[in-house]
């Protein structure tokens, strides 16, 4: 029962981490050969987030070449006809009531017609600096997610390549057994033995076997997940290339907060939309100011007195200044609200800058930590061998007995599942902080 709870314990941390619920995997092609830095290419360009993201950039293109059409004249042709009917006439008596028409029963009327906003006082140049502040913005959007994409890849790569190791490990461990399992069952026949060291052997190799099921489970999930990361074809199968790394840079916090605060993406895009709101607020200003615009008509038509039937040209020029006398107060209202905006913007990089300061500081410690524990996982692996070499000779010299040997084999496994595990962490935790600090890996 204690090497159950051993085993169960010692995985437990390290599968909470990665556990995730997935869909069940299905059969695969031909395996893909994928190295960290393909995969999270694979995550960055291929996800269907990106193309959603891509997705608004275009759309605020698009609203910024609607407003450029308002900086060109606007030109239509207008085709009438009008059937007038009765025809209306004057009879004058003193000429034997003649009748004199004063209109003509087909009516024809052709033009076109321009108009063009000649001064707005800048209202459109502001409005079209928003516009493309706001397209600005939408593709710093895509930098932090692709920024999100890429360490959450990096992270499930790494867990794959920890449970890989781990079941290497295992399999090692569970030869053994099945070897010392052979060994004790002739021991018992022979009566060198008692059948509990049989017992024994079982319950530790049947313990084993079902802790690297859960593990080779596991394993299944997370790369169910790294395939939905990487947007593959259903079914596609991949095998991971790399390992878990150990780092030898230094890092400073100071240096590391500055860099942060550089980097982040999270930073640049507030300062984006700031950017926008400051926009947004000069749009407001000039909402009420005057426009003065030009208008032309020119075309040919018929009904004039002279002959009413016969198609003449004609024409119209004119000039329309529309000036707002009074909003209702909206305008002012509109900058009140505006200014707050500025406001809270700011108040939000404040806030964002405590909180990556402080996933720099816990990040950091982190890795410090991790590295330490690492040293001393490695520390055990060294004791443990020493100690299954002096335990193999107390064995072949009859001083201990199998399930003594066992324990000490067992106890250089867990030594070696410990520093597998601890490099993953340390591996997690250094990506950790490049994350924090706002380092690219993409």
């Amino acid at each position: 029962m204690k090497y159950i709870h051993n085993i169960t314990k010692l995985f437990l941390s390290g599968m909470l981490m990665i556990a995730l619920s997935v869909p069940a995997y299905s059969q695969a092609q031909e395996p893909l050969k994928i190295k960290l830095s393909q995969a999270i290419q694979y995550a960055v360009n291929n996800k269907p987030l990106i193309q959603e993201a891509q997705d608004q950039v275009s759309i605020a293109a698009a609203k910024a070449d609607e407003l450029k059409s308002s900086f060109l004249p606007h030109a239509a042709v207008s085709l009438n006809y009008t059937w007038i009917g009765p025809t209306p006439f004057i009879s004058i008596p003193v000429m034997n009531n003649e009748k004199f028409y004063i209109a003509t029963p087909n009516n024809y009327n052709e033009n076109i017609g321009v108009q063009y906003l000649i001064y707005d006082f800048d209202k459109r140049k502001e409005t079209l600096k928003l516009l493309h502040s706001n397209e600005v913005t939408e593709t710093e959007k895509i930098n932090l997610i692709r920024d999100q994409l890429s360490y959450e890849t990096a992270q499930v790569f790494f867990s794959i390549l920890y449970l890989e190791t781990s079941v290497k490990v295992m399999d090692e461990q569970i030869q053994d057994l099945e070897e010392h399992l052979v060994v004790a069952k002739k021991l018992v026949a022979t009566g060198s033995a008692i059948g509990l060291d049989t017992i024994s052997t079982s319950v530790r190799l049947s313990a084993l076997q079902n802790a690297k099921a859960n593990i080779i489970n596991q394993k299944k999930k997370s790369s169910v997940i790294l395939s939905s990361l990487m947007n593959l074809p259903k079914g596609q199968e991949f095998e991971l290339e790399g390992k878990l790394e150990i780092s030898s840079n230094q890092y400073e916090l100071d240096s590391l907060i500055k860099d942060a605060f550089l980097q982040r993406e999270e930073l640049k895009l507030n300062d984006l939309v700031k950017q926008t709101a400051t926009l947004n607020k000069a749009v407001i200003e000039k909402s009420n100011m005057p426009t003065l615009s030009a208008f032309g008509v020119a075309g040919v038509k018929n009904g004039y007195p002279d002959n009413l039937t016969r198609l003449k040209a004609n024409y119209v020029l004119g000039l329309t200044a529309d000036i707002p006398v009074f909003d209702g107060f909206l305008k002012k209202s509109k900058l009140v609200t505006a200014g707050l905006q500025i406001q809270s913007v700011s108040d939000h990089a404040d806030v964002l800058q405590q909180k990556i300061s402080t996933e720099v500081q816990n990040a950091l410690l982190d890795y410090r930590n991790n590295k330490v524990q690492l040293t001393t996982a490695l520390e055990e692996i060294t004791q443990a061998e020493a100690a299954m070499k002096q335990a193999k000779g107390l064995y072949e010299s009859g001083s201990i007995t199998n399930t003594t040997l066992l324990d000490t084999e067992t106890d250089l496994a867990q030594a070696r599942l410990k520093y597998s595990f601890q490099l993953y962490q340390l591996t997690l935790s250094h990506y950790k902080l490049l994350q924090a600090e706002g380092e690219k890996i993409w």
